[in-house]
């Protein structure tokens, strides 16, 4: 599973919105969609921003389905 996938899993699991999301990042919804659809590099910031938003280690989102945290 791509980190891009690993997001959208995560941000459903935690049953938020891409709006939602968007907003507590600071980014529009549209830049948040390219982020899940993998049309978008995800700077080391933001991955940071979106780990700590979800409870997870940045290195969680490359390895969350082998650890059992997304399906």
């Amino acid at each position: 599973m791509e980190v891009h996938e690993t997001i959208r899993k995560m941000r459903e699991i935690n049953q938020l919105t891409q709006e939602e999301v968007a907003e507590k990042l600071g980014i529009s919804v549209n830049g948040y969609s390219k982020i899940e659809r993998g049309k978008t590099k995800i700077t080391l910031d933001k991955l940071e921003q979106i780990a700590e938003l979800f409870k997870i280690n940045v290195a969680d989102l490359y390895s969350a389905k082998e650890k059992g945290f997304v399906y």
